[in-house]
């Protein structure tokens, strides 16, 4: 299992190539579309109202040898948003860290977005925005180390690299009813570039193009909820080229996904998706579950949501990685 860790860290990276830096796919990303669009408005607020949240995340992935930080992707986020309603503005800010092995980088961001009204009541709302901060880059490999060299190659050595990063988004939603938004993460797609004396290998960071839409439909499965229970459609894309090496053409990388969620009340929800790259054989099944907390917890004008989802993956290669679990806290409050 070991080597299969190793050989999968080399695929996403690459000595002495340029390699695709590609953004965490995060099961939960309703609560997180903040971070790849920066005008997204959140659920917490076009839902239940609440103009401000604070959530933090932990996302672990390739769980087929535990929970192994060794080898295993792992990202953590804390991300914050905020509504001025009199305004019509969104602020917010997060701070993210990724690691893979011995890659790693942490991002600090902060983000702006204006929200336009299209009719007298404000009920349909679209919204433009940025989000520019630093990202760094950081690479612990070590051209000595026997574990991923035969013999020692020289001028591969430990280092870290700031980059700026920006990313630009617009966004549209209906009051409870719809949403779609389309964003442009990783705007600048810049390169970082690892060596001692010349170049040994350099990490890409593309640009990504997403696109998400979805909607409620009032459903109460049960029967006795407060009617606030709903079902959620919803859907992203991601599309985004790489190229192995500067050499090279360009592949295209597809990448859609389709949820469905049900909501009973402010008290709890479950859901279930599937995903797929297009241009591979790669595909997940997701899974999630969560709890609400408000008036039960003796909160006054704010919720707790806690989400747990995990991801199985299928396709040769991959699969043998195992899955990806998630977690999500949200404190939502006005």
């Amino acid at each position: 299992m070991k080597s299969l860790y190793i050989s999968a860290l080399f695929f996403f990276i690459g000595l002495h190539q340029v390699q695709a830096q590609l953004l965490t796919p995060y099961t939960l990303y309703r609560d997180q579309w903040g971070v790849l669009n920066p005008a997204s408005v959140s659920n917490n607020y076009t839902l239940d109202e609440y103009t401000f949240a604070l959530s933090a995340t932990n996302r672990h992935q390739w769980l087929g040898n535990g929970f192994n930080y060794d080898y295993s992707p792992n990202t953590q986020l804390v991300n914050f948003e905020g509504i001025l309603e009199f305004s019509r503005i969104v602020v917010g800010g997060h701070i993210l860290q990724d690691r893979t092995g011995d890659l790693s980088n942490l991002g600090f961001y902060g983000r702006f977005a204006y929200m336009i009204p299209l009719d007298r009541f404000s009920k349909q709302m679209v919204s433009i925005g940025l989000a520019a901060g630093f990202l760094q880059n950081r690479s612990m490999i070590d051209g000595s180390d026997s574990e991923y060299f035969d013999s020692p190659e020289e001028g591969i050595i430990p280092g870290s690299v700031l980059k700026p990063d920006v990313s630009i988004g617009i966004y549209y939603y209906k009051e409870d009813i719809w949403y779609a938004g389309v964003s442009i993460p990783q705007l600048l797609s810049l390169d970082s570039e690892f060596g001692e004396d010349q170049i040994a290998y350099s990490l890409k960071q593309p640009r990504h193009y997403y696109v998400v839409g979805g909607g409620y439909i009032p459903f109460d499965f049960f029967g006795f909820g407060d009617g606030s229970s709903f079902l959620e459609i919803s859907g992203w894309g991601r599309y985004l080229p790489v190229r192995q090496s500067k050499a090279d053409s360009f592949a295209h990388l597809f990448r859609v996904d389709g949820n469905v969620r049900y909501q009973h009340s402010q008290i709890a929800w479950v859901g279930f998706g599937v995903g797929s790259d297009l241009a591979t054989d790669f595909s997940t099944f997701h899974a999630e579950f969560g709890f609400i907390g408000g008036e039960a917890l003796n909160l006054s004008n704010a919720q707790l949501k806690i989400g747990l989802a995990m991801d199985f993956s299928f396709g040769e290669g991959v699969k043998r990685l195992g899955p990806s679990a998630e977690i999500n806290v949200i404190y939502a409050w006005y």
